[in-house]
């Protein structure tokens, strides 16, 4: 009776202990977000995410992914839920939609409401690509952006008729000369790490240094890396880009149809034809009376040659980009009340990718939407409305791949 008593208590010692290491071993998993496009998913987006998972160690890797429309305002090459499956065979383990309205914005908002969708889902750190990759050095120029200094030298540079890059390049050359805020990548970086420090200081920030090829550089011979604009382009020439992506990305490419703006063309100008000032006023976006000097515009022969005519010193290429898609997707000002994320929509995970949301699905603090309908909120219905712009020029019907099973 004795020794069974001894070896009961040691048996709930036994069983004591394994909670505890059990408990241990959860509190260290480590989770990593990045924020992507994939547009298409290249060989330098692969390093990027093999590289995060070695460097971080971490047991479950996130992307948050723009949808149907880039950061700099073009239509994705290929549709999101293509580029979701792309992801998950290459390393990622959860994808989550940033939905149109966050994503087709300046750096500042993309980078703002990425961070903020990444710490709602728990991410213990942030890797980017850098084309610079001293994390200290883009800190010190955000620094530099949140001085009160820099702000009233952007605001003088406005009023000479800049747009708000070119004052921001000028002001930054006035107070902190250097050679790398103009470079695209480390532009977004910097905004990361200025989201962070708003939305979430407790979350850790790591660059990654860009591979070889710039983001709009040309093919280089003999590179396995290469820049998406050079990829985009062979793409819609239909030239063999296998040998810059990874083999399952171009399985899934092979003939494909390549998404361009010339393919909305059409819908500009019927759009543009019959629009009056006021109504283009609404359009989230037109600002400084963009309005007029587009409609002024009397014809255009391609989507490029509208760009080229509303190009000027204030309405850079990618605001105007932008705006084309607000104008597409009919999205006006008063639909976009804030920038707060009001839910989290998964677009795809495997099994590390479900067990994480498992662990965290209780404790969100916003919805999590898995099955996509109408009315569960105005900016899904937004996405839904892109989804079916989106399919006028893709080769598959993405509005209602938006209401197909989850990827897995």
């Amino acid at each position: 009776m004795h020794l069974l008593v001894i070896v009961s208590k040691l048996y709930f010692l036994g069983a004591i202990l394994s909670i505890i290491r059990y408990n241990e071993v959860g509190d260290h998993m480590k989770t990593v977000g990045i924020i992507v496009e994939y547009n298409p998913l290249h060989n330098g987006h692969l390093h990027h995410i093999e590289e995060t998972r070695r460097l971080s160690s971490c047991d479950t890797l996130i992307a948050v992914m723009s949808s149907s429309f880039t950061q700099r305002g073009e239509p994705a090459v290929i549709d999101k839920f293509t580029r979701t499956k792309m992801a998950l065979e290459n390393g990622v383990d959860l994808v989550v939609e940033l939905p149109f309205v966050f994503a087709v914005q300046n750096a500042d908002i993309f980078a703002e409401t990425a961070v903020r969708t990444l710490d709602l889902l728990g991410v213990d750190e942030i890797w980017f690509g850098s084309e610079h990759g001293d994390i200290a050095a883009l800190q010190t120029i955000g620094d530099v952006l949140e001085s009160d200094a820099y702000n009233d030298l952007v605001r003088r540079y406005l009023k000479d008729g800049n747009s708000y890059p070119t004052a921001s390049d000028k002001a930054m050359r006035d107070l902190h000369p250097n050679d790398i805020f103009d470079q695209p990548n480390n532009i977004l970086g910097i905004q990361y790490l200025l989201a962070g420090r708003h939305v979430n200081p407790g979350i850790s920030f790591h660059t990654i240094p860009r591979h070889k090829s710039g983001y709009y550089d040309d093919i280089a011979d003999g590179e396995a890396i290469q820049s998406a604009t050079a990829i985009r382009r062979m793409m819609v020439e239909g030239e063999d880009i296998s040998p810059y992506v990874p083999a399952s990305v171009a399985k899934r490419l092979f003939g494909r149809r390549a998404v361009t703006y010339e393919d909305f063309h059409e819908p500009l100008q019927a759009i543009l034809g019959r629009a009056t000032a006021d109504e283009l006023y609404q359009i989230f976006h037109v600002t400084e009376g963009l309005e007029h000097r587009i409609l002024n515009i009397s014809s255009f022969h391609s989507v490029q040659h509208l760009i080229d005519q509303i190009l000027t010193r204030r309405y850079t290429n990618s605001k105007v980009r932008r705006t084309l898609a607000f104008i597409l997707a009919n999205v006006k000002e008063s639909d976009v009340p804030d920038f707060e994320v009001p839910y989290l929509r998964i677009l795809g995970m495997n099994d590390a990718g479900r067990a994480h949301l498992n662990t965290i699905k209780k404790d969100l603090a916003v919805p999590l939407v898995t099955n996509v309908k109408e009315g569960i909120h105005p900016y899904l219905d937004i996405e839904l409305r892109v989804s079916k712009l989106y399919s006028i020029a893709s080769d598959i019907d993405v509005f209602q791949a938006e209401f197909k099973r989850l990827i897995f």
